[in-house]
């Protein structure tokens, strides 16, 4: 009662528990010093981490690539050097935030975001002109038909390899700022907020806090379809004419999203500052939490923050069995969640043959209904049911099991490719021209020798009588064309379709192709959408048992660190190589590559079969790995359960007190690790 008298008055309050900055703490502040302004705050930057990293982000690698000539491996990099940083200064920010001013120091971490998202566009704001806008733009449009003056653009080939390096090491600087300033919301932030609420209700902000992410990251992929929809040069420029969202050349506005995340970060770090050390009832939840404590929680050796106490306080950590295959569980997860993050809108692209647009609305679709039905109902499961931390690790192992089976959704619901004259399919039945992938050798055939047509600039056009692509009107013969009919351009004189010839030049005369692909003859679109979101579901449904478990095996003062250290193993482990491994195998089920200058930038077309295969055995290989770690958790949480119960707590002390001898020198002077204190908690630890 006394701690919610003094949560309601301000006044009641000592200095360093009232909300304000500097020695501005007025009694009409303290309104604002409450958990619920804190998960507020807290959220709106999740929020905008989330979008600018994940969903934004994987929404605008194609653009980017095209824009700068970056390849995928170019943007492998880039993730790598924000990788290091979250690693780096994750650890040792958290390791000194956890002793000091936790809100002081995400404010700072917000504003280093907000500078991020600054270096990131520079290359926009210095770049005189884009590389595929310039190819497009050498182009007129003759160049379009089978003429015998057409010619390749000029080599520029060491122009840009300098303007590529000089972009490459700005996004690479931009990623690396990006996370440092990303690297400790979700260690110090979440220890921060689940230290100011009764442990019986934290479940619930960890619950909102995923709910955040994957909102986040729905949130993400919708606006980067608006925002690529308009043009790069957006508000000052107009594209040129037959330049459209839907021309393969088009370059979006892909800085728009780090305009935005950079004003509302820097606006949502500023009351950060104004939150006190510790909120209202702080000591009243610290001593709840103790009381749910499990195992080695239940001894804490209080570390300082001196870095050289970052060893000991890692050691201890790395030797809490259900901390780390809890973690390594979670790496399974995560590889799953960052690839597909990354690649889900070009898998449904070219799965499916659906635009741009709608590839990132159906992914946050997917990815918010399963985020969405996931942790609002596990949330009220453990809300109502008020687990203990053994049931919550035997829940996760049921739901890893369950969610191998749902990986198949890829292969089941797959679709037949693209057909493509000279790539995976033959001009007039010619089999030697099938299954390769060299462009000049499938591309070129008897009826376009003499077009001079270029691989430089692809433009597919779709022939509606048989539903074969090509790559473009000059690669299919074609020696005239209209504006438009019905809003499609057609192009007509067309020699190369299949099932004419150069002999039949009559009839040729009558065949015509219109722009873009030729749809695909597919209605398994909304069955892997159910499938999808069921997979979805599923993977959110162990996010917050595992963020649970980890807060309860953990000691209170080596939370922030132990979530730094399981974040740094998943950056390492997972959302590092995720994206690289899953590009990896995606690039293998390539047919039709985009080249310049000899080098493969990135894939025009897919095989659908190859693809499906693909990415189905890498999620279920980690799903796989996931769910043997979720029961190793599970057991040896049960193990060390039925060691209390069967009263070989002095094994225990002795093991607790021997490693606090060689590791803390003051702890004998810290009542919390006295054998009379730790029999007492040991009573009091174990949670069903």
């Amino acid at each position: 009662m006394k701690e919610q008298k003094t949560e309601r008055r301000g006044s009641q309050l000592p200095p360093d528990q009232r909300f304000g900055c500097f020695n501005f703490h007025p009694n009409w502040l303290q309104v604002f010093n409450h958990h619920l302004c804190l998960a507020f705050w807290i959220g709106i930057c999740q929020l905008f981490y989330g979008f600018i990293t994940t969903g934004y982000d994987a929404s605008i690698v194609s653009t980017i690539q095209k824009g700068f000539g970056l390849s995928s491996a170019d943007i492998g990099g880039t993730t790598v050097c924000y990788s290091i940083a979250q690693s780096v200064f994750g650890i040792i920010i958290s390791h000194k935030a956890a002793h000091s001013h936790k809100g002081k120091w995400l404010g700072l971490t917000g504003l280093i975001t907000a500078a991020g998202c600054i270096v990131y566009i520079l290359p926009h704001l210095v770049t005189p002109s884009y590389s595929t806008l310039d190819s497009y733009q050498l182009y007129d449009n003759q160049s379009d038909f089978c003429l015998e003056h057409n010619r390749s653009i000029p080599n520029v080939c060491q122009q840009q390899n300098i303007s590529k390096g000089v972009y490459l090491f700005i996004f690479c600087i931009g990623q690396f700022v990006l996370g440092a300033g990303t690297s400790i919301l979700a260690t110090v932030g979440w220890s921060y907020l689940d230290e100011s609420v009764s442990p019986d209700i934290s479940p619930v902000f960890t619950g909102i806090n995923v709910s955040i992410i994957g909102l986040s990251t729905a949130f993400g992929f919708a606006f980067g379809g608006t925002a690529l929809d308009l043009y790069v040069y957006w508000p000052f420029r107009k594209p040129g004419p037959g330049l459209t969202p839907n021309n393969p050349n088009w370059i979006g506005a892909w800085w728009l999203g780090y305009v935005l995340t950079g004003i509302c970060v820097a606006i949502g770090s500023i009351p950060m500052f104004a939150f006190p050390r510790h909120l209202p009832n702080y000591e009243l939840y610290k001593k709840q939490r103790k009381e749910q404590a499990i195992g080695k929680s239940s001894v804490d050796k209080q570390y300082g923050t001196n870095l050289k106490e970052i060893i000991p306080a890692c050691k201890e950590l790395l030797c809490n069995l259900p901390y780390v295959c809890t973690t390594l569980s979670l790496v399974g997860h995560l590889i799953v969640l960052a690839g597909m993050g990354t690649f889900l809108p070009k898998y449904l692209e070219a799965q499916y043959g659906i635009s741009a647009a709608d590839a990132s609305m159906y992914s946050g679709l997917i990815i918010v209904i399963g985020m969405l039905l996931g942790v609002i109902l596990v949330g009220i499961l453990l809300k109502k049911k008020k687990l203990g931390v053994l049931m919550l690790a035997k829940y996760n192992w049921m739901a890893c099991c369950l969610s191998i089976l749902t990986a198949f959704a890829f292969i089941i619901t797959r679709c037949p490719s693209t057909a493509i004259a000279g790539v995976n399919v033959s001009y007039f039945n010619d089999t030697s021209a099938k299954g390769t992938n060299h462009l000049a050798y499938n591309l070129s055939i008897e009826c376009n020798l003499g077009c001079h047509c270029s691989t430089d600039n692809f433009k597919p056009v779709c022939d509606q009588r048989t539903g074969i692509t090509y790559f473009s009107p000059c690669y299919a013969g074609c020696l005239s064309g209209n504006d438009s009919i019905a809003k499609e351009e057609i192009f007509y004189n067309c020699s190369c379709l299949s099932g004419w010839n150069l002999m039949n030049n009559s009839d040729a005369i009558s065949q015509h192709v219109i722009m873009n692909y030729c749809p695909k003859p597919c209605n398994a679109l909304i069955p892997f959408l159910i499938l999808g979101t069921l997979f979805a579901f599923l993977v959110f449904c162990t996010l917050i048992p595992s963020f649970q478990i980890i807060f309860r095996c953990v000691p209170e003062s080596q939370r922030s660190l132990a979530l730094a250290i399981e974040k740094a193993i998943i950056l390492v482990l997972a959302t590092t190589p995720g994206p690289i491994i899953m590009g990896a195998f995606i690039d293998s089920a390539c047919n039709l590559w985009k080249e310049d200058c000899g080098e493969r930038k990135f894939c025009w077309i897919y095989d659908s079969h190859s693809l499906a295969l693909a990415i189905t055995g890498v999620l279920a290989i980690m799903k796989v790995f996931s769910t043997i770690f979720s029961f190793l958790t599970y057991y040896f949480m049960k193990r060390d359960i039925e060691r209390y119960e069967v009263g070989d707590e002095q094994t225990i002390i002795n093991e607790n007190l021997s490693s606090a001898s060689k590791d803390d020198q003051s702890f004998h002077e810290h009542p919390l690790l006295q054998p009379e204190d730790i029999s007492n908690d040991l009573e009091k630890s174990v949670v069903f």
